[in-house]
Order: C-alpha cells, then sequence, then structure tokens
C-alpha cells in the first residue's frame, strides 16, 4: 500500500474569495427562515440563538426578525433547509445601507443534527479500531458515516445502495488545474459519457477536503459552477473530524499551514450496490475512459 502515502505537494490554493474575510471570532447565528426574496438575495429570519459577541453588533433579541444578505449557494440551501446555523459578517448594500452578510450556511434541524452525530460516531469508533497502518482498498466495504450535500440534505452509506458510485475527494478552492479542476472534469465528462450510453444505476459522489470553508452553500455553487447534472451527482461535507476520519480510512493525506495552499494526495474508486470498493486509481491520472471500460463490463 505504500503509493497511497507517497506525498506530493501540489499547491492547491485555499485563499478566502472576496466579499467574505475570515473574522478570528466567528459571529455565530442560529436561525430560522420566514421568507426569502431571491430578486434581492435576501432572507428574513427569527433569530432563535446567537454568539454572545454578536450582541454588541446586532441589538435585536432572540425571537425577533432580521433581514440578511445572502450569497447564491447558501440561498438556495435555505430554501430548502428552514432551520440553520451560520456566521454574520457586516457589508453594505445600495438598496438598505449597513447589513449582514450570512454565510457558510449549514442545516441545523435538532433530528437531522442528531442522526447524523450517532452515524459519525459509529465512523469515528470504526476509524479508531483499524489502527494506524491500515487503510480501506479493493474488497474492502465502506465504513458509516453521514455528510451533508450540496442541497443541505444528509447524505449517508445508503446513497450507495443499488447503484454504481464513482467516488473521489476534492475541495472548492483548489487552483491547481490538474488536481481537483481536472477531477471534477473528468466525473462530470463520465457521468456525461454514462448517460449516452445509457448505462444504468450510476451516481456520483465527491468529498470536500476543506470542511472550514466547503459549506453545503458553497458546494452548491461549485456544483454549478462545472454544470454538473445534480440528479446523480452529490457534492458533500462535514464537520471536520468526520473529513479526518474518511480520509484516514481512504488514504487520503492533506498538509495546511497557515498563509499556505491545502496540499494533498487524490484517489478515486469504484463502489458497488454493496457498499465494497471494486476498483481505485491512487493520485491524479485515471482515466475517463478506463472507468467507463468498467461500468460497461458490469465491473
Amino acid at each position: 500500500m505504500s503509493f497511497f502515502f507517497a506525498f506530493a505537494k501540489n499547491g492547491c490554493s485555499d485563499e478566502s474569495p472576496s466579499g467574505v474575510r475570515s473574522d478570528a471570532v466567528e459571529n455565530i447565528l442560529r436561525g430560522k427562515v420566514l421568507n426569502i426574496d431571491v430578486n434581492n438575495s435576501t432572507v428574513e429570519v427569527e433569530i432563535l440563538a446567537r454568539s454572545h459577541n454578536l450582541s454588541d453588533k446586532i441589538s435585536r433579541r432572540v425571537g425577533s426578525k432580521i433581514n440578511l444578505q445572502v450569497q447564491p449557494g447558501d440561498l438556495s440551501l435555505l430554501s430548502k433547509k428552514k432551520v440553520f446555523k451560520g456566521n454574520l459578517q457586516e457589508t453594505f448594500s445600495s438598496t438598505v445601507g449597513k447589513t449582514f452578510l450570512l454565510y457558510n450556511v449549514w442545516p441545523d434541524e435538532k433530528a437531522e443534527r442528531i442522526r447524523v452525530k450517532n452515524v459519525n460516531r459509529l465512523l469515528r469508533r470504526d476509524t479508531l479500531g483499524m489502527g494506524e497502518s491500515m487503510l480501506r482498498t479493493v474488497g474492502d466495504n465502506l465504513p458509516p458515516f453521514a455528510l451533508y450535500d450540496q442541497d443541505g440534505g444528509v447524505v449517508t452509506t445508503d446513497y450507495f445502495d443499488g447503484s454504481v458510485t464513482i467516488l473521489n475527494f476534492i475541495f472548492s478552492r483548489c487552483s491547481v488545474a490538474e488536481m481537483c479542476p481536472a477531477a471534477t472534469i473528468k466525473m462530470k465528462k463520465l457521468q456525461e459519457l454514462a448517460q449516452k450510453i445509457k448505462i444504468p444505476n450510476i451516481r456520483f459522489l465527491s468529498i470536500t477536503l476543506d470542511p472550514a470553508f466547503d459549506s453545503p452553500g458553497v458546494l452548491k455553487s461549485y456544483a454549478r459552477g462545472y454544470n454538473l447534472d445534480e440528479s446523480n451527482f452529490k457534492v458533500c461535507t462535514a464537520e471536520k473530524p468526520v473529513i479526518d476520519d474518511l480520509t484516514r480510512q481512504f488514504g487520503i493525506l492533506r498538509e495546511t499551514a497557515p498563509d499556505q495552499p491545502l496540499d494533498h494526495t487524490m484517489r478515486t474508486m469504484i463502489v458497488n450496490s454493496k457498499r465494497q470498493i471494486v476498483y481505485q486509481v491512487p493520485g491524479r491520472n485515471w482515466r475517463v475512459e478506463d472507468f467507463l471500460s468498467r461500468l460497461q463490463g458490469g465491473l
């Protein structure tokens, strides 16, 4: 298995995009969506809870209403998920003047949150049980896990049942053309070819390596940017410990340093309808034609 650990630094950029700064102290708001104005990219929300430091910026109490600016991906999420948590940043609008931008939005329904945590406790236990030198490879079954997709829906290993799934790891801020952008372009091409020749029951799943930035709404914008057919293509995220467990189990290495790009290895897998890894290619040089041939051949 040593080839999985040949760690090449590939320099994917993870600089913050313009318009959203990284605050040293997070201004967290938990709220419930009351109304959405798509034309003006705003939402009216009821405040359910807020971090203590927000009291200096927002005078409104819990239970009161507030209008917030929202980015397109998060706006899509909030049209489906009414209870959320997110960060606030002071901004200025030409129509209303000083206001707040809501970003890094995550679904926060209590029952759903408990379900996700319970499943990922099993993942944590499974990861610890594997030991330091073990990783999942061809012939192994997937561990239990629960992620959020680009629409804020929960994705568990049930997603693999009854289908063949192409699985990889990427992140939205990767700017090295040969890495994550190339991987997503190849996934998109494979999806299109599979549809064209009518291979049934094919699904695609990309998991972020950068959960601190890649919220569901960010991944929604990512999917739209590549014009992915989202009917059978999920782009998923989760809390950092969950991603840490998954990358450890699948032999994906990441290296981060202050003010430095995220360096990482890559791995692309085919998972069958029984949640079993049946094929894999480490690194970035997997070929669409190879994967398509295997899908056509029924593996």
